[in-house]
């Protein structure tokens, strides 16, 4: 049974796909996988640029939730498992050489596809939404630096629109070669960002000592802290396509082990510094505690919101093929400018659904989103589907079958727990982001 034969989009999961060298797709499915020509340390690089993105900035505040000793040992936890889940995968696609979505309907069934695919939209769409958010406060804090905190004429969500009007274009384009150089760009200013981060709360640390209120581990919001760690690993979709790519696949356990130590520690550098150096008073987005005043906070406010805007067309890429096949099934909109305009309205329709979402749920309550989205939808892509895929396809010894089943079992009640946790502070009042009168700086 292969892809072909049922027509599914193979594209439909291979997130940022578009990083992939084009060699392999004319690889057959019928005889021995064929070699890419990516080395190991490219393949590193594009892992790391899978995981390493804006859930970075939202680990800081997630330290709060969690507690600086607890998220530290979390982040272990989960890198580790996170590494162990996706040689899994690795594993299961040497045995059933399909996407990841049609793993599932081979092994499992039609509604198994669906999940994946379910949970494959739904985290693309909740990243999506995030960084609509994230955005919107980057727009805010600039326009209250450079007008001096005169300006009030538009509240802080309705920059929303504004990013839309942008995006609408952007997400139009399908060939995402095209949006290749942008996101190395986008790579560049998210480098810088991360590198200031590190530079101001190593010298706020210096000068001004730890900061207030620092708990070793919180126990009323730590669930919050597992679905934010989750989230900031996600990058399952491209752990197939990077493997097939390499020239020397049989080195890609210890690429990708490597490659996820040094990202656990970027996350934790980044999380426990800017805990340690603003304490109580941190923010959901971390940038929004450097100085107004500096302008190298401009410059990292500005950045990192265009590295965002330009990387949101291709997160939103996958959820819009996967919608789009829904709906019009094989239908080719280069045969059909009608299917084709269809298609267009669809990803139209989906940003704007994006940014409603966005506009509803306010920066108040970005953090806790964001662990919605990590309990939700990531938890099944890294830990529950590969250890169900691999129990079915791989799992030949008691040792293997066991460890399958404990992956599996952690990672649903992970989900139900952190969900729980998170549903009941939305519905229970909790303290809101520390006042920070940026504007005082002004005075």
């Amino acid at each position: 049974m292969t892809a072909a034969n049922h027509h599914f989009p193979q594209t439909a999961t291979m997130i940022h796909e578009d990083m992939i060298t084009d060699s392999l797709n004319d690889q057959s499915l019928d005889g021995p996988p064929l070699r890419g020509t990516v080395t190991p340390w490219k393949a590193s690089l594009l892992l790391a640029k899978a995981f390493v993105g804006t859930g970075v900035l939202f680990l800081p505040k997630a330290f709060m939730n969690g507690g600086i000793v607890f998220s530290c040992v979390t982040l272990v936890v989960v890198a580790i498992v996170c590494c162990i889940a996706f040689l899994m995968l690795v594993k299961v696609r040497l045995v059933v050489r399909e996407s990841f979505q049609d793993i599932g309907l081979i092994l499992f069934g039609k509604y198994m596809r669906l999940a994946v695919l379910l949970s494959v939209a739904l985290s693309q769409i909740g990243f999506c939404c995030a960084y609509l958010i994230f955005v919107s406060q980057n727009i805010d804090a600039v326009v209250q630096t450079f007008t001096r905190c005169t300006f009030h004429g538009i509240s802080q969500k309705y920059y929303i629109l504004l990013i839309l009007v942008v995006l609408i274009p952007l997400v139009l384009i399908r060939r995402m070669s095209i949006l290749s150089l942008p996101s190395m760009l986008a790579n560049l200013f998210i480098v810088f960002g991360i590198t200031y981060l590190w530079y101001f709360s190593i010298h706020s640390l210096a000068t001004n000592g730890i900061g207030p209120d620092i708990v070793l581990f919180n126990r009323d919001d730590f669930a919050l802290f597992i679905g934010t760690a989750v989230f900031s690993f996600e990058g399952v979709g491209l752990i197939v396509p990077i493997t097939e790519s390499m020239a020397e696949p049989e080195k890609f356990p210890r690429v990708l082990a490597m490659t996820i130590t040094v990202v656990a520690l970027i996350f934790m550098s980044v999380g426990a510094l800017c805990y340690s150096a603003f304490g109580s008073n941190i923010q959901t987005i971390v940038i929004l505690n450097l100085p107004i005043t500096s302008g190298w906070t401009i410059t990292v406010e500005i950045l990192y919101s265009l590295a965002i805007i330009l990387s949101i067309p291709l997160m939103l890429s996958p959820a819009s093929r996967i919608i789009e096949h829904g709906f019009f099934g094989t239908k080719s909109g280069g045969l059909s400018f009608k299917v084709k305009m269809m298609k267009n309205a669809v990803r139209i329709v989906l940003i704007c659904v994006c940014a409603v979402v966005s506009f509803a749920i306010g920066s108040a309550n970005l953090d806790k989103f964001v662990s919605f989205v990590g309990s939700v939808a990531c938890m099944p892509l890294c830990f529950i589907f590969p250890a169900m895929f691999h129990y079915k396809a791989c799992a030949k010894t008691l040792r293997a079958k066991i460890l399958d089943v404990i992956l599996g079992v952690v990672g649903i009640a992970a989900m139900i727990f952190t969900l729980y946790i998170t549903i009941r502070s939305w519905v229970v009042a909790a303290a809101p982001d520390a006042e920070l009168d940026r504007c005082s700086a002004f005075a």
